[in-house]
């Protein structure tokens, strides 16, 4: 059974809605959060041109008119490959095929209930066409990066990570754990 009320506030939940399509969740218009009762899946790609990373600048709340890495909720029967791939053709025009995309960064962000998988590919064309969930989306380099309008700063290790192994050619797979007092980021150990 699926909730009915939202954990945070207890206002009443309707059905999610981006971008006009209805998705498989429930949102709570007093908190202006999508709610889950299970941790939500979130699917983001960090995508190279050169040693430039893509940004995106978000149409939609939260954080509308911030600066992110693509990325959104994995949806139901999509592998994390699928969603991520989907999530990046949604908010930035760019088509990668799922099987391009290298696992790069996973993580728990429990206090915001959210699983997190990244993966990583690189591209030979700056072309982007910015969807409806986004306002713009432009290749940074890291001393280009708008780091003041970064919508979640909180994640901000994560992303120098990515433009420290950019800069070096030199890629591992990272491990997040992000909880209310701690935050992590370590390699996962590939035998």
């Amino acid at each position: 059974m699926s909730m009915q009320y939202c954990p945070e506030c207890g206002g009443a939940l309707v059905p999610y809605t981006v971008a006009g399509q209805v998705r498989n969740r429930q949102f709570c218009p007093a908190c202006g959060e999508p709610r889950c009762e299970s941790p939500m899946v979130v699917v983001t790609c960090f995508i190279a041109s050169g040693k430039r990373l893509l940004w995106i600048r978000r149409a939609l709340p939260p954080k509308a008119g911030l600066w992110a890495i693509p990325g959104g909720y994995l949806e139901g029967g999509e592998t994390l490959a699928e969603g991520a791939a989907r999530e990046l053709r949604e908010e930035t025009g760019v088509l990668i095929d799922p099987q391009r995309l290298q696992l790069y960064m996973t993580g728990t962000l429990t206090f915001i209930n959210q699983i997190y998988v990244g993966f990583r590919a690189t591209v030979d064309s700056d072309f982007t066409l910015p969807g409806a969930e986004s306002l713009d989306c432009a290749f940074f380099s890291r001393a280009e990066c708008p780091w003041r309008d970064v919508a979640y700063p909180e994640v901000n290790n994560a992303v120098e990570q990515a433009y420290r192994d950019l800069e070096s050619g030199r890629f591992e797979v990272w491990h997040a754990e992000m909880t209310g007092k701690r935050y992590s980021l370590v390699p996962v150990e590939t035998r």
